[in-house]
């Protein structure tokens, strides 16, 4: 199988490793200090079990991104600087606008970064000296920010390369699906040609098989009927006949196996992913005639992955497309983190209204740490389409 190399995936993760081999030495760099010099210099037990709850928070959100592990991040190095300040509790500040570059917007990041340095200017005047406060507080604003806007750069390009990623994906899909309808195309014109040339040629063997036997019917002056020549032409009329139906038969089979087949063009979308690890359950024989509803039917497989790796943080994803009746039915689900709300982003809200304008239905269900379960259902028809 032919798998794509997907670098939008493969830049998120080395931006996450990334931050993380950078997080874990400026956290140590941090706590170096308190070691060298513990004679000198002891740190308190408080700081220490406030430093390593730092660790612990870093952690956890490089696993499971939020907002309020950040949030409990920027507290702890506050707590640090308050407790005895060393003049190093700023970088862990910045290992905060880190994270925060690929996750929030621009106003909202350089906010966060100027209250954060407010508080550590005054935790640093409070614990030192307004003096100190006054030679500490700038470089390390400058140097949050340009971490900030390094990883919100990075993010972005992380965003770009996935989307072309995706649309490299569902370009291999619709290749499959156009190869697969010009086989069907070629298969059912070279039924019609059989149909148009042997039906027509066994039609013309009928009748002049019916002209024979009516002669061998008819009354001789010559000679009485022969009836072993009867038979034989009353056997051909009929072979003919059986053969002019078959041919029939084997026009009407193409035309009713006439769709395109979607199992390939799924499995391309699948494939193009390296996480979440898609399990994907489809019959190779579920075909679908309608190409817009084809396209439907990739776009919301295309969405549900996406969901699970961008959204949700899954590392496997489970997909089962069946027939349910006269529909196309989806079912996924997500080890991923979920969500506390409905689940139902710009995203999914697409991948919604498109599925009721063709006159299918979607439903989510989603809860903290329990992933996402999303089932569409899919009419393989427009509503009054035979």
């Amino acid at each position: 199988m032919h798998h794509l190399p997907g670098p939008g995936w493969r830049g998120e993760v080395t931006q996450t490793r990334l931050a993380g081999v950078a997080g874990v030495v400026a956290w140590l760099m941090v706590g170096l200090p308190a070691v060298l010099y513990h004679t000198s210099y002891p740190p308190s037990t408080r700081w220490i079990v406030l430093f390593l709850v730092f660790g612990a928070l870093f952690a956890a959100d490089l696993r499971r991104p939020r907002l309020f592990l950040l949030a409990a991040q920027a507290a702890a190095a506050l707590g640090l600087a308050v407790l005895g300040c060393n003049g190093h509790e700023g970088t862990l500040l910045a290992l905060v606008a880190m994270q925060l570059g690929g996750r929030v917007g621009r106003g909202a990041g350089i906010g966060w970064i100027a209250g954060q340095t407010a508080l550590f200017g005054a935790a640093i005047a409070a614990t030192l000296n307004p003096r100190a406060a006054l030679l500490l507080t700038p470089p390390y604003l400058g140097f949050q920010l340009v971490t900030f806007f390094t990883f919100r750069i990075m993010a972005g390009e992380v965003a770009a390369r996935g989307a072309l990623a995706a649309a490299i994906a569902e370009l291999r899909a619709l290749q499959e699906m156009l190869a697969d309808r010009s086989r069907l195309a070629e298969r059912l014109r070279i039924a019609h040609e059989l149909h148009d040339a042997l039906g027509h040629r066994l039609t013309a063997v009928t009748l002049q098989l019916e002209a024979a036997l009516q002669r061998t019917s008819a009354p001789s002056a010559a000679s009485a009927p022969s009836a072993p020549g009867r038979a034989h032409v009353e056997m051909a009329q009929a072979l003919a006949r059986e053969l002019l139906a078959d041919v029939r038969e084997i026009v009407a089979a193409t035309r009713a196996r006439e769709g395109a087949a979607v199992a390939p063009a799924l499995r391309a979308l699948a494939e193009a992913v390296p996480r979440p690890q898609v399990h994907l359950e489809v019959a190779e024989t579920l075909r679908i005639a309608d190409p817009e509803r084809t396209h439907i039917l990739l776009r919301c497989a295309q969405e549900i992955v996406t969901n699970a790796a961008r959204h949700s943080a899954a590392e496997h994803l489970w997909i089962v497309v069946d027939r349910d009746g006269s529909c196309v039915r989806i079912r996924a689900h997500d080890d991923g983190r979920g969500s506390d709300g409905p689940g139902d982003g710009f995203g999914l809200r697409g991948m919604r209204d498109r599925l009721q304008a063709a006159g299918g239905e979607l439903r989510i269900a989603t809860a903290p740490g329990q992933g996402f379960d999303v089932v569409a259902h899919l009419p393989l028809a427009a509503p009054g389409v035979a």
